[in-house]
């Protein structure tokens, strides 16, 4: 089982890193393989609309050979994904948006006689941010994925208004572990294996997981995201 973590946030330290990789510590120990990945590591070129034209262009892995086409393809070859993002205007950060938008790619190959190539997959939702906007952020996020094919398991999101402080919101921090746990065990059942889907409620398992995040965040300490072709990003706090 692989389950690709996408960071929609410059701070790879920040809440949303943070509770992002509470989610995919827990993910592992279910027995997934996790892999980390920021939006803002590389260009992300805006979809151009190719579903439109009348012979449409838009299929896997898309026309744009960029750092988007690079996330497409690990997107393809996982079996769960776990979003999650800094609140901007009750909204994902845009290049993660902008991923959304490329997703399509992957939907769209009913157009071509073929399942989309998110049909099946399990995803989840994390939002970050000092404002409100985090159910509408994971509500649109979960929306536009279980539109194109994916699954949403049960306790399918998580989301903080603590910011950069979010490591430290307890019910947050939990609900990101349940996030990896029942995103890997929705996979573990659609492989056939038994096993159960409710939330778990671990103080010991919390403060576990809390430690091995902070242990993880200190590579990234005072640092963010530096190779986006020398673009400077903005954010009104590390989130």
């Amino acid at each position: 089982m692989k389950v690709l973590g996408i960071l929609g946030s410059p701070y790879k330290n920040g809440g949303s890193a943070q509770l992002l990789f509470s989610a995919l510590k827990s993910a592992e120990i279910e027995g997934a393989e996790t892999e980390f990945v920021s939006v803002y590591d590389g260009e992300i070129k805006a979809c151009i609309g190719c579903i439109q034209d009348e012979e449409p262009q838009c299929k896997f892995p898309c026309i744009f050979d960029d750092y988007g086409k690079i996330i497409l393809e690990k997107i393809n070859s996982a079996d769960g994904i776990i979003f999650s993002t800094p609140i901007y205007w009750f909204s994902p950060s845009g290049p993660l948006k902008t991923l959304i938008d490329r997703m399509t790619c992957l939907e769209n190959m009913v157009s071509y006689g073929e399942p989309s190539y998110m049909e099946g997959k399990v995803v989840g939702a994390i939002a970050v941010g000092a404002d409100a906007g985090g159910p509408w952020t994971c509500g649109y996020l979960i929306t536009a994925l279980t539109s194109m094919g994916a699954i949403i398991p049960p306790w399918g999101i998580a989301y903080s208004y603590k910011g950069k402080e979010a490591i430290w919101d307890n019910k947050a921090v939990m609900d990101a572990i349940n996030i990896g746990l029942l995103v890997t065990k929705m996979i573990k059942i659609l492989k056939g294996e038994k096993t159960d889907l409710t939330y778990s409620e671990n103080e010991k398992l919390l403060k576990e997981i809390r430690e091995k995040v902070l242990n993880c965040l200190q590579k990234f300490k005072n640092t963010k995201s530096e190779s986006y072709h020398g673009r400077k990003t903005v954010s009104r706090s590390s989130i």
